[in-house]
């Protein structure tokens, strides 16, 4: 894993404890407690990613399959809620980590 990447992973981890944090009512008065403990662990999934470059893709793969699973719970709420614009940013993030992964990976080769 590049310094790129790992930056990027880095950022994108943020994404997800920022969630974490805004679910929990730190960040404004409004809670979504279900919400807080998945997105700190998938956080935190992404940061041992940046840390141990083997395992980055694996990593990727479960946060994206935790971010769809959380997508499917606030998705009823309408695109206009907050939560599902979280999770949009959170796709867009995840697609900036697998895009640079592959470029990367197919560059080395």
């Amino acid at each position: 894993m590049s310094s790129r990447l790992r930056a990027i992973t880095i950022v994108v981890a943020l994404l997800y404890f920022a969630a974490s944090l805004f679910h929990a009512g730190v960040i404004n008065g409004r809670t979504l407690p279900g919400a807080v403990t998945p997105e700190a662990v998938l956080g935190a999934v992404l940061l041992v990613a940046a840390l141990l470059r083997r395992w980055a893709i694996a990593a990727y793969v479960i946060v994206l399959l935790g971010t769809i699973f959380g997508f499917t719970i606030v998705l009823p709420g309408g695109l206009a809620d907050i939560d599902v614009q979280i999770h949009l940013a959170m796709f867009a993030g995840l697609a900036v980590c697998f895009a640079v992964w592959a470029w990367e990976r197919r560059a080395s080769r």
